[in-house]
């Protein structure tokens, strides 16, 4: 860990450093070649997405990977693509799974949305498979599964207006994800389902937004039937080392929004054809390179061996990370700092235009009032169990407090046995409230 932690560091600061020559080499401002600032943040994903598996390819020139669509068909699903149109102009992409090979009934009509967290869209709920992804299990039961995709990701890149090569695009963090994504989501569902109200999981970010969106908008709070959040991400009381370092790190970096606006990079960890490429290539089975992929995985998320397939690395790595704005990793990055769960702060005069006041909105989760069931783990090195405690105390109707011991933060996506670990516990969890109702 030790290794890895330097490592990391060093691959940060190295980058910073290539960023910041352009103002102080001998005296003179000078810029990074281009073509090193495009490779390593591109404007253009260069990705096509096809339906088929046997379309897929990986050469220099021609990447390509499935879409939502492909993956679940792969497997005798059918699903749909909905689009949805926020108020302030983002056009957001989220999909539904229709039918499913393993039932033959009448669907429940019980509608589950499934969120996930930053840098994921909906694809990761469907990366491993038939019989251990959640959205399969779900809809092998009868349950209408909505999965729900956000600004900035690969299926987000569209503006009534803006391009995402505008610095306007990129212009949120979490705030304004919570505040007019998840509600226009949650919204669509309902009003195309004809449901009052839905079940609702997350992971990670996608606890953030909700508890942002419950506790500013109270009336939503009757449009969660429950709250299944795994690894919630709310509270900074406490953070891991690494963490902790990489946000001590940017914000003693000076002038670094307007290294990286000079730069114009206000997206971070997109997908593209060059982080498939390596992913395909480098986290392969057999190859020495892929002990790096594991290593860096267990750097942030938490180490667990024993539940990591290593084998699916490429088929993940082609549909993750998928993309934010520098804004919300700095969003993250104040909270760590401040150690506060407060929105985006513009400075005194920006949080005046924003928010009315000198200083950024507070999130009161005391406010909220749906049902929430809290699954985390034991060597999750984001979500600690101290910001678990912290948010159980505060929250006023938590139904389930529960802990798996080995768990990470990305176990609760991939984990080997996380069907039956953690699933079958969240199925179980709506059949009691579906007998209750």
């Amino acid at each position: 860990m030790t290794m890895g932690m330097k490592f990391a560091s060093i691959v940060f600061i190295f980058t910073v450093m290539l960023l910041e020559s352009k103002l102080n080499v001998h005296g003179q401002s000078i810029s990074i070649p281009k073509f090193i600032l495009n490779y390593m943040f591109p404007k253009d994903p260069h990705i096509v997405r096809v339906r088929k598996p046997e379309d897929i390819r990986t050469t220099m020139n021609n990447v390509t990977t499935l879409d939502f669509l492909g993956l679940v068909e792969k497997y005798g699903y059918t699903a749909e693509e909905h689009y949805v149109t926020t108020e302030d102009g983002y056009n957001l992409v989220i999909h539904r799974i229709t039918g499913s090979p393993l039932f033959k009934g009448q669907q429940t009509g019980k509608v589950v949305f499934l969120q996930t967290g930053l840098f994921g869209t909906s694809d990761c709920w469907v990366l491993i498979g038939a019989g251990r992804d959640l959205a399969f299990l779900l809809a092998d039961k009868g349950y209408d599964v909505w999965l729900g995709n956000v600004r900035g990701t690969s299926y987000c890149r569209s503006h009534v207006k803006l391009s995402p090569r505008n610095k306007e695009f990129w212009q949120f963090s979490f705030h304004e994800i919570a505040m007019r994504d998840l509600p226009a989501m949650i919204d669509y569902t309902l009003d195309h389902t004809k449901q009052k109200s839905l079940y609702f999981v997350n992971i990670s970010m996608g606890s953030t937004i909700l508890f942002i969106l419950l506790s500013l908008k109270p009336e939503y709070n009757a449009k969660i039937k429950l709250a299944v959040c795994l690894a919630p991400i709310a509270f900074w009381n406490e953070a891991s080392p690494i963490v902790q370092y990489i946000a001590d790190t940017i914000h003693n970096i000076r002038n670094l929004q307007e290294i990286l606006d000079f730069n114009e990079i206000y997206e971070v960890f997109a997908l593209t054809s060059t982080t498939i490429m390596m992913g395909r290539t480098l986290c392969a089975d057999n190859t020495i390179t892929q002990a790096v992929c594991v290593a860096s995985v267990f750097l942030l998320s938490g180490a667990n061996p024993s539940q990591l397939n290593i084998t699916a690395f490429p088929e993940i790595l082609s549909n993750y990370p998928a993309g934010s704005s520098v804004q919300t990793l700095f969003h993250y990055n104040q909270n760590i700092i401040t150690k506060k769960f407060q929105a985006y702060d513009y400075g005194y005069i920006g949080n005046y235009k924003h928010y009315k006041q000198a200083t950024p909105i507070t999130y009161d989760v005391e406010k909220i009032t749906a049902p929430v069931a809290i699954f985390y783990g034991g060597n999750d090195l984001l979500a600690l169990k101290s910001t678990i405690f912290e948010l159980y105390k505060r929250l006023p109707n938590v139904v389930l407090l529960e802990e798996q011991k080995s768990f990470t933060h990305l176990d609760f996506i991939i984990a080997i046995n996380v069907n039956t670990l953690v699933y079958s516990r969240i199925i179980e969890l709506f059949q009691e409230f579906d007998n209750k109702t």
